[in-house]
């Protein structure tokens, strides 16, 4: 009789067992295939454009302000005569927002998303003189 009743436990200790490994198994797909897809190596992730004015004259040292939105850090570089900028090792978890100013104008903001997937943004940013 007591080989009868080890049995029917052992069958229920196996299926157990098989349950909890699937179930291990799931999780670990499931949590593998959550990632995003900017989990990859995007590392190198920056921004590089030109500051113009309304005819797409490049603007010497115009101010472009890069502002991180989830630390609210904020960097700045001045342009040169040929108005390029460049911001380097981006965060890709991080959205970002991107304007210039000059003599007391300034550009639109920019919107650099998390959810988009370039590694190198181009942005032109047009400032319009003062009136």
């Amino acid at each position: 009789m007591k080989d009868g009743k080890k049995a029917p436990r052992l069958f229920w200790r196996a299926c157990t067992f098989a349950v909890l490994a699937g179930c291990l198994a799931c999780v670990t797909i499931a949590v593998g295939a959550a990632r995003p897809l900017y989990a990859q190596d995007n590392s190198d992730r920056s921004v590089q454009g030109r500051v113009v004015d309304d005819q797409d004259t490049p603007l010497r040292s115009a101010i472009v302000y890069l502002s991180d939105e989830r630390t609210k850090t904020v960097e700045s570089y001045i342009t040169q005569e040929d108005g390029a900028y460049r911001f380097q090792q981006l965060s890709p978890n991080d959205d970002y927002k991107l304007w210039a100013q000059l003599d007391g104008a300034k550009s639109k903001t920019k919107i650099l998303s998390s959810f988009d997937g370039r590694s190198v943004f181009r942005v032109i940013l047009k400032i319009s003189p003062k009136k």
